[in-house]
């Protein structure tokens, strides 16, 4: 071995003599070829598994931008380059499967994406086969993550929201008692609401009382439905639904000094209620809450101040959208399950290792993963004024 290793060197080494006295360019060519070679390996892909096209494309543009935006300044990983290898799933299903193959053909380490559920499930399967792990960025479907291991979310799943109401309700409201207050079969409302249910429970140690009402679909009078809640004599009202619904009820229950809690779907209340009440007039609204996963206008962390001041910079004085902030932060997340990883080739390791990032400085809040993949991390709980909306209260992960 030692006399093989010695030949091999001698060999070498005459090469390289040749090629000196053959000339300069000649020997920079073999430099290139022998040693440049090894720099130009070393960088990391990361994948951007998104809707470049089709009808999703305006949204997901979002999520790039905030994630172009991370990779802007923090190029490089473990003393390596960072690059974006894109694929294009072009809002479909059937092209998310190709896609997403795309990416695994292409080595990515680690992808990010995609923009919508469905996109993300019609991967799943791709990247779990390859150990690829992803992280999807403003997907709520608990469903992404509990079919596969490998697939991660960065941002708040839907039933968090109505922890996060509870603790918001005890802690801020001093309230132990609660109304729940719902459209009757809503799945979406009920996730939430269970959750509210069991915080309450603990946060009382079992002293509060959490009382759920429920009203038929397409009900337009809700005042015999009000009167129940008023009966109750509770002041804290959680009410997970859609801004169509939920300025209605509002408007009508107004006189009545309730202390409502809505879900993210409520960011748009007031637009909602200014293109539906005759006169335009919102002012009803003043005072009520919802669950927000991002504010620009509120810093969580520190990391927060550096994506608002990079984007001013980049963008001028339009205000960051959550998913903007979302997506900086899957990059961000994606950097730290490589460095926790060591920079393995291992996907299963990397996996492994995105599961156990803890306090994670992030744009959005501190971000710490579980073993389903999903965040625990700040929740923000906004107040509607006469001007828009403002941070009110900010719920930390617990």
């Amino acid at each position: 071995m030692k006399n093989r290793r010695k030949r091999c060197f001698a060999l070498l080494a005459a090469l390289i003599l040749g090629l000196s006295l053959t000339g300069c360019t000649t020997y920079k060519n073999f430099h290139k070829a022998f040693f440049e070679k090894d720099k130009e390996q070393e960088v990391i892909s990361i994948g951007v598994f998104e809707p470049l096209t089709g009808a999703d494309a305006a949204d997901a543009a979002e999520e790039i931008k905030g994630i172009e935006l991370a990779h802007e300044l923090y190029p490089e990983v473990m003393g390596k380059g960072v690059s974006l290898v894109y694929a294009d799933n072009q809002s479909d299903v059937e092209m998310a499967k190709t896609a997403a193959q795309l990416l695994v053909d292409d080595g990515v380490r680690l992808v990010l994406g995609s923009y919508k559920s469905t996109l993300s499930l019609a991967a799943s399967d791709i990247f779990a086969a390859a150990d690829v792990p992803a992280i999807g960025i403003s997907i709520k479907n608990p469903i992404v993550t509990q079919t596969n291991e490998f697939y991660f979310r960065v941002c708040f799943v839907d039933a968090f929201q109505g922890i996060s109401a509870a603790h918001y309700v005890h802690d801020y409201l001093r309230q132990n008692d609660a109304v729940c207050f719902k459209q009757a079969g809503d799945d979406y409302a009920d996730t939430m609401i269970e959750q509210f249910r069991q915080r309450m429970e603990r946060l009382t140690a079992g002293t509060g009382t959490v009382t759920v009402l429920e009203y038929p679909e397409g009900t337009e009078d809700f005042s015999v439905y009000l009167k129940r809640v008023g009966a109750t004599g509770f002041k804290a009202v959680f009410f997970p639904c859609a801004s169509s619904v939920g300025y209605k009820v509002l408007y009508q229950a107004a006189p009545m000094g309730l202390r409502w809690i809505g879900c993210a779907k409520w960011e748009d209340l007031q637009e909602t209620a200014r293109a539906n009440i005759e006169d335009g007039d919102v002012t009803f609204l003043n005072g009520v809450t919802y669950v927000k996963g991002f504010d620009a206008a509120s810093s969580v962390t520190p990391m927060t101040d550096v994506f608002k001041k990079a984007y001013a910079e980049k963008y001028g004085d339009e205000a960051p959208s959550e998913n903007c902030a979302l997506g900086f932060d899957a990059y961000l997340m994606a950097l730290e399950g490589i460095r926790l990883s060591e920079d393995t080739d291992d996907g299963v390791i990397l996996t492994s290792k995105l599961k156990s990032i803890r306090n994670l400085e992030g744009a959005t809040g501190y971000i710490s993963i579980n073993s389903q993949g999903d965040p625990s991390k700040d929740v923000v709980i906004e107040v509607i004024t006469s001007s828009g909306s403002a941070v009110v209260y900010t719920v930390a992960p617990n």
